[in-house]
C-alpha cells in the first residue's frame, strides 16, 4: 500500500503504518489532554495529561493492531496468507493474499476481531477497578470504553465492518453467489455509513460536536462501494485468462536504435511502449514514463539505456487469469507485461487491451457464462456436449442389440 511505512514484523506479518496514522495521533493526544482528561479527571497539570493522552493514544493504536492481528492468526490458522497489516486513518487492514475463500473461513476470520476487542475491554476494565494508581486508572478507564465501542461498532452488520463481513460470509453460503451477497452486505455498510453522517450532522447543530461521524460515516460509505466494484472486477476479469487476449506476435526493436530514430518513426502512430530486444538485451520501453530529453540527447540515447530490463519485470502466465493480470499491471504501474511459459517469452499483453475487453465485458455481459481459465467457454456449450455423448451411447447401445 502506498503512503506507508513498515515498522517491524510478527508471526511472518509486516507491520506497516499509513502517513494518515500520524495525523490521528496527533488529533487524539490532543483531544484527550485537553477535553477527555481534564474532565473525567480534574486536579493535575497540563504536563500529565498530556503524557496520559499520548500513553493512551499509543495503546488505542495497539488495541487496533490486536484486533487485526487476531483477524490474521484466524487466517494463518485456516491456511490463508496473510502478508501485512497497515494502521491507518480509523483503524487497520489486513493484506491477505487469498481472493475468494469460503464462507466458513470468513466469518471465522471476522468475527475473531470484535470478540478479541472485548476480551480486551475486559482486561482494561478489570484494570480500572483493581488498579490503585491515578494514572493507569485514567487510561484504562479510557481504553476499556473503546475498545468495547470497538468491539460493538464492527459487529454492525455492514460491510466492510467485521459485522459486515461476517453477514456476507452467511450470504454466500446461502446464495453461493459473491458477489450478490457483497453487494447486499455493502448496501448495509453505506446505509449505517448515511445514518453516522446523519447523527454527526445533528450533533453538529446540537453543539456537541459530531465532525468524528461525519468523516467515519463518509469514509464507510466510500469504502463500502469500493469494496463492491472490487468483487465485481475481480469476478468479470476472472472468467477469462491471458491467454485470450495477449498478443503472441509482437514486434521487437533493435536496442541501439537512438530514441531520436524511434520517435520519428512511431511518432504518428499510437503506441507509446515498445518491446526492446536482441541477443544480449531485453525490456520495455515506456515513452509516457521519461522525462523531458533534449533534441541533441535523443540522437545520442539509444533505446537499451532508457528501457527497463526485463529480468526486473514481473511476469505473468498464459493460464494466469486476467484479474492476475490486473494486479500486476496496478502493482507494477507498468502498461506492457510479458507472457512467460517455462522461461520462453511467448507474448505480452498490454493494459490497454484488458482494459477495453473489461469495459466491454462489464456493458454487454461477454463473459457471463465463461468460466476460469477459458475453459468450458459457456455453459450451453457444455450442455450440447454432454447430450452429443449421451446420443452417443444410446446410438451405440441400439447397434449392440
Amino acid at each position: 500500500m502506498r503512503g506507508t511505512t513498515k515498522i517491524f514484523r510478527i508471526f511472518g506479518i509486516d507491520i506497516q503504518l499509513h502517513f494518515s496514522w500520524w495525523l490521528v495521533f496527533i488529533l487524539l493526544t490532543w483531544s484527550l489532554s485537553s477535553a477527555f482528561f481534564p474532565y473525567y479527571f480534574p486536579g493535575y497539570s497540563t504536563n500529565i495529561y498530556w503524557m496520559m493522552g499520548g500513553v493512551a493514544a499509543l495503546l488505542l493504536f495497539v488495541s487496533v493492531l490486536l484486533h487485526e492481528l487476531s483477524h490474521s492468526l484466524v487466517a494463518k490458522a485456516r491456511k490463508i496468507k496473510v502478508e501485512s497489516i497497515t494502521l491507518f486513518f480509523f483503524g487497520g487492514v489486513a493484506g491477505i493474499n487469498k481472493e475468494d475463500m469460503k464462507p466458513s473461513s470468513e466469518f471465522m476470520m471476522a468475527i475473531a476481531g470484535p470478540i478479541f476487542s472485548l476480551l480486551l475491554a475486559g482486561i482494561f476494565f478489570l484494570i480500572y477497578k483493581l488498579n490503585g494508581n491515578f494514572f493507569w486508572t485514567a487510561i484504562t478507564f479510557y481504553l476499556f470504553q473503546l475498545n468495547l465501542i470497538l468491539a460493538l461498532f464492527n459487529l454492525v452488520p455492514g460491510f466492510p465492518l467485521d459485522g459486515g463481513r461476517a453477514l456476507r460470509a452467511i450470504l454466500y453460503a446461502y446464495f453461493k453467489d459473491l458477489k450478490k451477497a457483497t453487494r447486499i452486505a455493502a448496501s448495509g455498510g453505506r446505509f449505517f455509513a448515511i445514518f453516522l453522517i446523519v447523527m454527526g450532522i445533528f450533533s453538529l447543530f446540537n453543539g456537541s460536536g459530531g465532525i468524528w461521524f461525519i468523516f467515519l460515516g463518509g469514509f464507510l460509505y466510500f469504502i463500502a462501494g469500493v469494496s463492491y466494484q472490487q468483487v465485481v472486477l475481480r469476478d468479470t476479469l476472472s472468467k477469462f485468462s491471458v491467454d485470450e487476449i495477449m498478443e503472441k506476435k509482437y514486434l521487437a526493436l533493435n536496442p541501439e536504435m537512438t530514441l531520436h530514430d524511434l520517435l520519428k518513426k512511431y511518432a504518428n502512430k499510437e503506441e507509446d511502449v515498445f518491446f526492446v530486444k536482441d541477443k544480449t538485451f531485453s525490456g520495455i520501453l515506456d515513452l509516457k514514463k521519461l522525462g523531458k530529453i533534449t533534441s541533441q540527447m535523443q540522437k545520442m540515447i539509444t533505446l537499451k539505456q532508457l528501457a527497463v530490463p526485463l529480468s526486473k519485470v514481473r511476469n505473468i502466465k498464459k493460464k494466469d487469469t486476467a484479474y492476475t493480470a490486473f494486479k500486476s499491471f496496478a502493482e507494477q504501474g507498468l502498461d506492457l507485461i510479458p507472457v512467460m511459459e517455462n522461461s520462453r517469452l511467448v507474448g505480452f499483453l498490454r493494459r490497454r487491451v484488458l482494459m477495453h475487453r473489461l469495459i466491454l465485458a462489464l456493458k454487454y455481459d461477454l463473459d457471463k457464462d465463461v468460466s476460469v481459465n477459458g475453459k468450458n467457454v459457456k455453459k450451453n456449450l457444455v450442455k450440447n456436449t454432454v447430450k452429443k455423448k449421451i446420443k452417443k451411447k444410446k446410438t451405440s447401445k441400439r447397434k449392440k442389440n
